[in-house]
């Protein structure tokens, strides 16, 4: 009989069952594949430093040596910044209170003074306090007019951006 049980084996002509079958192997080694992807990625170290053009550099393995860089965990994002002097650090090490990984204050980056932008970004403040109708182009690529409101919200990134790009 198709699609029945005969001493202990089974009759692959019935469509079903072997559609169940092949539905959990696939599942089974989707599974096996996810799992052993995580195990691969876990705990893994990036190396991080700038090159002699000034191109941040990022690694699996560390710099040459007389090398400032930081050492950063992928799985927590801890940091550990290293002195040129102190070599390379195998991934062994062991944290102890002075390689403990801690993470690093970031700061704003600082915005360059350029007087292009400052020219544009006082020209738009000018017109702004002009009386004059102002439009602007939309996502669209169509004009159409600005209200009140969003003329001073426009006031208010071109004050910003002066105070961001100009020399006062």
């Amino acid at each position: 009989m198709w699609g029945t049980f005969e001493l202990g084996t089974y009759h692959w002509g019935d469509t079903l069952l072997k559609l169940t079958f092949t539905a959990i192997a696939l599942v089974m080694t989707t599974a096996l594949l996810t799992l052993s992807s995580l195990y691969a990625s876990a705990d893994k170290v990036v190396y991080r430093w700038k090159d002699d053009a000034g191109n941040q550099v990022n690694s699996d393995r560390p710099p040459p040596q007389g090398v400032d860089y930081e050492v950063v965990s992928t799985s927590s994002s801890f940091v550990r910044e290293v002195d040129a002097e102190e070599g390379v650090v195998p991934l062994e090490v062991a944290p102890t209170a002075d390689t403990e990984p801690k993470p690093v204050a970031t700061s704003t980056p600082q915005i360059e003074k350029n007087p292009e932008h400052c020219k544009t970004a006082r020209d738009n403040l000018q017109t702004l306090d002009s009386h004059a109708r102002i439009r602007l182009r939309d996502e669209q690529g169509e004009y159409r007019y600005i209200d009140e409101d969003e003329k001073q919200q426009q006031r208010k990134l071109a004050l910003d951006a002066i105070k961001a790009f100009c020399e006062e």
